[in-house]
């Protein structure tokens, strides 16, 4: 059997353009200038039948490391999930006094809490019928002594007639004043104005 290389020619025929011949003609000549590869080793002919089993091989570190990055935030998402689930739902105000003011057509109904360890006493104000007031303006429930407000609970808008429940805490004792008062504070004078007052 002869060994000569076979000629470019007889590979790829005459049909193809000058510059695609001839880059690949010069490819051709390097082919034939490196020669043939290596025989294959008698060794390695044939598999081997006693080789060992192979073990199974671990993610490279920096694999490993994103795979527990993924491990983290899946579980801190799990755990945000859980936490938004179980506080979205509103737990009911725990109360241990009730003061209503107003009338029929509107009212506040004031919910004191418990005074924590801290001295800070919640309480929600649930108003309804409230009409909204221009944007400068708002309502403002005072505490009171003598039908006369004394110190501020809190300030809140209203956009609607509809019921709206409002959180506040106070840093005093509620018990060392004797009612509420709500009351409409007015920009175009800077003054209160009474709306509703009730004893406790």
């Amino acid at each position: 059997m002869s060994s000569r290389p076979p000629e470019f020619g007889d590979l790829v025929g005459d049909d193809l353009p000058a510059e695609e011949r001839e880059r690949l003609e010069r490819v051709h000549e390097m082919l034939i200038a490196a020669g043939p590869p290596p025989e294959l080793p008698p060794e390695l002919a044939e598999v081997p039948t006693n080789r060992p089993a192979a073990e199974p091989i671990g993610l490279p570190r920096r694999r490993a490391g994103a795979a527990l990055a993924l491990a983290a935030a899946i579980a801190l998402i799990a755990f945000l999930g859980g936490f938004i689930a179980g506080h979205s739902k509103s737990s009911p105000f725990e109360s241990v006094r009730s003061v209503k003011l107003g009338n029929r057509q509107a009212s506040a109904v004031v919910k004191i809490g418990p005074t924590d360890t801290n001295g800070n006493t919640p309480m929600q104000v649930k108003v309804k019928g409230l009409p909204p007031l221009p944007p400068d303006d708002y309502y403002v429930l005072f505490m009171t002594k003598g039908g006369k407000p004394v110190v501020e609970c809190g300030t809140f808008h209203v956009r609607t007639r509809e019921p709206v429940t409002v959180p506040f805490t106070v840093a005093y004792d509620p018990s060392k004043f004797d009612g509420f008062q709500l009351a409409r504070w007015r920009h175009a004078d800077h003054k209160d104005v009474p709306l509703f007052n009730a004893q406790t």
